[in-house]
């Protein structure tokens, strides 16, 4: 018979993506002056989408979204407030280190 703990939150894609806007938010950003306007979330959370839309440019594809549905799935699904281009996510998350992460995961 499975152990179940009261403790633990049920696992939802919702409960994945509040994850990641927790601990995506202390992720450090170098950046100075107003060269700001894109948040270090969006950018990282654009990253980690990616690999929900099966299609090479991330910008191209919730584009083509937001023409067809109104809505892009980086704004219903992953609550980015702008979305960054490929570039300037791969500029902002470059620098990131991998252990940034390592919170989401539990030992």
């Amino acid at each position: 018979m499975p152990v179940h703990n009261s403790n633990c939150k049920p696992f939802t894609f919702d409960s994945l993506v509040s994850q990641l806007h927790s601990v995506t938010e202390k992720f450090p950003d170098i950046r100075t002056g107003n060269n700001t306007r894109y948040t270090i979330e969006d950018a990282a959370l654009g990253a980690f989408s990616i690999f929900f839309t099966q299609n090479p440019s991330f910008l191209a594809f919730q584009d083509a979204m937001q023409k067809a549905k109104g809505k892009s799935n980086a704004q219903t699904l992953f609550i980015m407030d702008q979305i960054p281009s490929d570039n300037h996510i791969r500029d902002l998350m470059d620098v990131v280190h991998p252990s940034c992460v390592f919170p989401m995961f539990i030992y």
